[in-house]
């Protein structure tokens, strides 16, 4: 290599940093930082988006607006914040749908470590499993054994293939060794239909699509996949208490920008979700939605997607899971 090469590469090098620099200095007074939800209206993680993009442009002093771009479990929305300009007015805002792709789907456009970063884990969504009050079971041990007598009771729905029901189902099998049989949907509310119609007999999701559904007595709640029981249903109990060691998995909501964001911005990113999370309607609004609020660094969050996409890659190949 000669020095007028090394020369040239150091000079570029540097005009990069300065650039970044120059980028973070003036973020975000250049335009308004857009959130892409990686699901349609409507859902919990769209939820949160709505009720943190007002608190959050309050503490940047910047417009933040949500864009929904469903499809594919998130992977659209997911390749299309990975192919941005990586300057923070692009945001994926997604779930644990995020681990679960690159999992599931290793020749995605996009590879979900090398080209994303994460911002915050926001806060943790609950699933529960739930069943039609037909269901002669009043725990997950009881539905277990009913389901070795008669197939039928194995049967479980989701929202569909890669959805965290999904895996939250297959993780549960894999840790306690029974076999169970997984019906996806296209979207949980058809899901949710058809098991109080006693089309199916079981399903996991989140606990704030079927909370109304319990409370009226249309579902009946067996065990939560969190680590700790739900103030909103305390007679519950969660699926390690129920017989399954260390299970968890819960829905969890975070924000993730491209790899090459300069780190100024990142932080800056974090701090004003930090912020704009301490607000007490936020804390409500996450609450309402059987959610807790988390808070967690850009590489707390890097972190644990890395341990899931492990996680989850084994529970593809254990329970030889194809995408639809």
């Amino acid at each position: 290599m000669t020095f007028l090469f090394r020369f040239k590469s150091v000079l570029f090098a540097l005009s990069i940093a300065i650039s970044g620099a120059a980028v973070s200095q003036d973020y975000p007074a250049k335009q308004p930082i857009r959130l892409i939800v990686t699901f349609s209206a409507g859902g919990g993680s769209d939820a949160v988006a709505r009720a943190l993009n007002t608190k959050l442009g309050e503490v940047l002093g910047q417009t933040v607006l949500v864009e929904n771009k469903p499809g594919a479990g998130g992977a659209i929305a997911t390749d299309y914040v990975a192919k941005s300009a990586p300057d923070g007015y692009t945001v994926l805002f997604t779930v644990s749908s995020h681990s679960i792709n690159q999992a599931l789907m290793p020749t995605l456009p996009f590879n979900t470590e090398r080209d994303l970063r994460g911002i915050v884990l926001i806060a943790n969504l609950v699933q529960v499993l739930v069943v039609n009050p037909n269901v002669p079971a009043r725990n997950l041990q009881e539905w277990f054994a009913i389901g070795q007598k008669d197939p039928l009771y194995q049967q479980f729905a989701s929202g569909g293939v890669g959805s965290p029901g999904h895996f939250a189902g297959g993780l549960l099998q894999s840790m306690s060794n029974h076999p169970l049989t997984h019906i996806p949907y296209k979207g949980s509310g058809a899901a949710m239909s058809d098991i109080i119609g006693n089309q199916v007999p079981a399903m996991i999701s989140t606990l704030s699509g079927t909370i109304p559904h319990i409370k009226s007595g249309k579902l009946k709640a067996l065990a939560i996949t969190s680590s700790q029981r739900s103030p909103l249903l305390p007679d519950v109990p969660t699926i390690a208490e129920s017989g399954v060691p260390n299970y968890e998995s819960d829905t969890w909501v975070g924000m993730f920008v491209p790899k090459a964001t300069p780190e100024a911005i990142v932080q800056k990113l974090y701090k004003a979700t930090v912020t704009a999370l301490e607000d007490p309607s936020m804390k409500a609004k996450i609450e309402g939605l059987s959610g807790r609020i988390i808070a967690g660094s850009p590489s707390s969050l890097d972190a644990l997607v890395s341990k899931e996409i492990k996680e989850f890659t084994k529970v593809v190949r254990d329970q030889k899971i194809k995408p639809e």
